[in-house]
């Protein structure tokens, strides 16, 4: 096995480097790989990352991009060089380091075992149907948004539950008039119409609606704003680690950095929840 680049090559990374260069890759130019094993990936992972434990990494190298960028992480740093050395043996040669790993990472993580949801995404879709599955999901989020409101006592609660419904109608909007500019024809009925019309079983990040409703109604005396807000930011951060993680199953180069562009977008909706989220209680609401 010949090294395509030296362990003196793999450059590591400090943790506000990988976290400036993640908030701000809005093509998909940077891969995040965890080598780590299941149950610690379980309990916390860096949202976007790609999962390949490093006793797997040598037959399934073929899922990484070798056009990437490629920055693997694992729980202290040692794992993930190992992985580096393993890529470069294998002919990567544009790979990094997470220095100190996610013991070092002081930023969000989100828990649970990422689905890749296959009756949603097979891998064959192009620009129009990654945009369609949007619009499918945005408008699952509107509904689950507006059915919870429904459920929860506290009046603040159901406010910012009326005001994340209105940021989901925007999004919407937004895509909506996306995919006529791009795709032209077919064009889609009239908007109203068509969030009529669209019915999905999921919402952002691929969860089942009436699964996170049922979560609701079993703490639906306990749920105020400020939990109404934790709720919608473990949603974003959900959907933004489904679209990245989602783009590198898709073979169409155009729906890749349209997946990339859709993460980006939930991004925003996630510094928006946090700056709401750190305000004073008083300044919550507008």
């Amino acid at each position: 096995m010949k090294l395509t680049c030296s362990i003196d090559e793999i450059k590591r990374l400090r943790p506000e480097e990988v976290k400036e260069i993640r908030d701000n890759d809005k093509s998909g130019e940077f891969q995040l790989l965890d080598v780590r094993q299941p149950y610690e990936y379980e309990a916390g992972h860096i949202p976007g990352a790609k999962w390949v434990p490093l006793g797997e990494l040598e037959y399934r190298h073929a899922e990484l991009e070798r056009d990437k960028k490629i920055i693997t992480y694992c729980r202290s740093g040692h794992r993930s060089m190992a992985a580096n050395t393993l890529l470069c043996g294998l002919g990567f040669e544009n790979v990094y380091n997470l220095d100190g790993g996610i013991l070092n990472w002081h930023y969000d993580v989100i828990k649970g075992i990422a689905e890749e949801r296959p009756e949603l995404i097979t891998g064959n879709e192009d620009v129009g149907d990654i945009l369609m599955l949007a619009l499918k999901l945005e408008k699952g989020a509107l509904d689950f948004y507006s059915k919870a409101q429904e459920k929860v006592r506290d009046k603040k609660a159901v406010q910012t539950f009326q005001k994340l419904a209105g940021w989901e109608e925007k999004h919407i909007e937004k895509i909506y008039v996306l995919y006529s500019k791009l795709m032209g024809e077919p064009k889609l009925p009239p908007l109203e119409r068509l969030k009529a019309e669209l019915s999905s079983t999921y919402m952002e990040g691929g969860m089942k609606i009436n699964e996170e409703l049922i979560k609701i109604g079993e703490r639906v005396g306990f749920v105020d704003d400020f939990e109404a807000l934790e709720i919608a930011l473990e949603k974003e951060y959900m959907s933004y680690d489904f679209y990245k993680r989602v783009a590198g199953l898709v073979g169409d180069s155009e729906a890749r950095n349209m997946l990339h562009e859709l993460a980006g977008e939930e991004r925003k909706h996630i510094n928006a929840l946090l700056q709401q989220i750190e305000e004073p209680e008083g300044g919550r609401q507008e």
